[in-house]
């Protein structure tokens, strides 16, 4: 039987630049909650200098690289299919794996950080403290599968409940506070090298996400010139956030307090809620709580949306089961943001400490492979019409590019043997995951994708493939 796929069977939608951007900076910062740990382990100093270079080494490249790759592939499932056209089946399946499983955990754990904001408020059981994260992931689910325009919506009202209240701290920061931004520059007896190793994962982790927006280019109007316009705006924005409100915890924190700081002060030390109350009272302290609640429920929205697309995507390609592959009266893939949202109601309930570990360990190896693959593309189709360009020649580009997988292939290595250990655990479960789902699908052939295509002039043409023996 001939079934005739168009458009992946989602609905495209209207999506304002600045919706988009919004997007871009929940996925990639929603707030600069996480950065204290840095503060404490690097030295202030160190950590401002960091905030402003390592972009530039880490995540502009990918945004410049996957806003080239969103505007030459603009397809649901973003990486995975940049992937499969520059590397073939089995790498794209590798890195969607990955990353798939990456984002499972992920988004669980900004549930569970959101519900740790509000066990410290509130004395609530473990099965109601429960309750609580499966009311949130079941809100977030029913916007996701109604589609992307009120996720739009609700992420932009999440992210004024998240700025608004940094706006006011980090003005009172500056006017109130008495540490020095830069002093210490290291923390006294470490080396730069030794300030640097937590310090360093911490932040790539507080910089990763610009790849994510990708995912949703099946559902975007005009994914190749919106994608790219809002990663541009969107990079140098979240640079001047984490700058500027870190800048002004250190100063809020008071001389000398910066050893103090961690991410959850709740058993003492210094994080963002308590420096708030410092410089601005119980009023400004409770504004900041309810920043660290939207921040987090803010993320997992996102990322409850751009997980489940790749999945989806692997589904309709037969290399997961079909039913992921469902799309609803919506136009948005339900199953899959289903299944991810059961599982994220499992995971709260864990400890799953170990989890994260394997979880950075597999979006590092999914970036390495991204990188690679815009080089191969550029080698392999350097004729192909690409609406946004990184602004550099294939040899430079393979260069720069060259920087973020050396620091990703440094992080990957020096954080410890349980790091390691538990990391190479879940990358070699791709191969095997692959065999299974490879005899029980079988594939398909690239002749047969569904998908996009741009045209001469960089204009976006949908098509639809008859693909054989599909059942309808």
């Amino acid at each position: 039987m001939t079934e005739i796929l168009r458009n992946e069977g989602l609905k495209r939608v209207r999506m304002r630049l600045i919706t988009a951007v919004v997007f871009v900076f929940t996925l990639t910062c929603s707030g600069s909650f996480g950065m204290e740990d840095v503060v404490s382990s690097s030295g202030p100093g160190l950590t401002l200098l960091m905030i402003v270079v390592l972009p530039f080494l880490w995540s502009v490249p990918m945004a410049f690289v996957a806003a080239e790759l969103s505007a030459m592939i603009p397809e649901a499932g973003g990486l995975y299919r940049w992937i499969r056209r520059a590397l073939g089946e089995y790498w794209s399946f590798q890195a969607g794996w990955w990353w798939v499983l990456s984002l499972y955990i992920d988004s669980a754990v900004y549930v569970a950080l959101a519900l740790g904001y509000i066990q410290s408020q509130l004395s609530l059981s473990s099965f109601e403290r429960w309750l609580v994260g499966v009311a949130i992931i079941a809100i977030f689910t029913f916007i996701n599968i109604r589609g992307l325009e009120m996720t739009g919506w609700s992420l932009t009202i999440i992210q004024v409940v998240v700025i608004v209240p940094f706006v006011v701290f980090t003005i009172l920061g500056f006017i109130k506070g008495t540490g020095h931004p830069f002093t210490p520059f290291l923390p006294p007896g470490q080396t730069v090298t030794e300030s640097m190793n937590l310090g360093l994962a911490i932040m790539m982790w507080m910089y990763a996400g610009w790849e994510s927006l990708g995912t949703l280019a099946g559902e975007i109007e005009n994914p190749q010139k919106i994608i790219p316009k809002a990663l541009m705006i969107g990079t140098p924005i979240v640079i001047v956030t984490y700058f500027l409100t870190v800048a002004a915890l250190i100063r809020a924190g008071g001389a000398g307090n910066w050893s103090t700081m961690v991410s959850d002060a709740s058993s003492g030390g210094t994080d963002f809620l308590v420096a708030a109350r410092i410089v601005g009272g119980a009023g400004l302290g409770w504004l900041l709580f309810a920043s660290a609640v939207a921040s987090n429920v803010g993320l997992y929205a996102g990322y409850l949306a751009t997980g489940a697309r790749p999945a989806f995507q692997m589904s309709r390609d037969r290399l997961f089961p079909r039913f992921l592959g469902k799309s609803g009266k919506w136009g948005t893939p339900w199953v899959a943001i289903l299944l991810m949202a059961i599982v994220n109601c499992a995971l709260i309930a864990k400890e799953f400490t170990a989890l994260i570990v394997m979880d950075i360990f597999l979006l590092m190896f999914a970036y390495i492979v991204i990188f690679v693959a815009v080089i191969v593309l550029r080698v392999k189709e350097p004729d192909a019409v690409r609406p946004f360009r990184v602004p550099l020649p294939t040899w430079a580009l393979t260069i720069w590019v060259a920087i973020p997988i050396a620091i990703a292939v440094f992080a990957l290595f020096t954080n410890g043997d349980d790091y390691l250990v538990g990391g190479l655990i879940g990358v070699l479960s791709g191969p095997i995951a692959y065999l299974i789902f490879k005899a029980a699908y079988r594939g398909t052939t690239d002749e047969a994708l569904e998908g996009s295509t741009i045209t001469s002039t960089g204009e976006l043409t949908d098509f639809g493939v008859a693909v054989e023996g599909a059942s309808s």
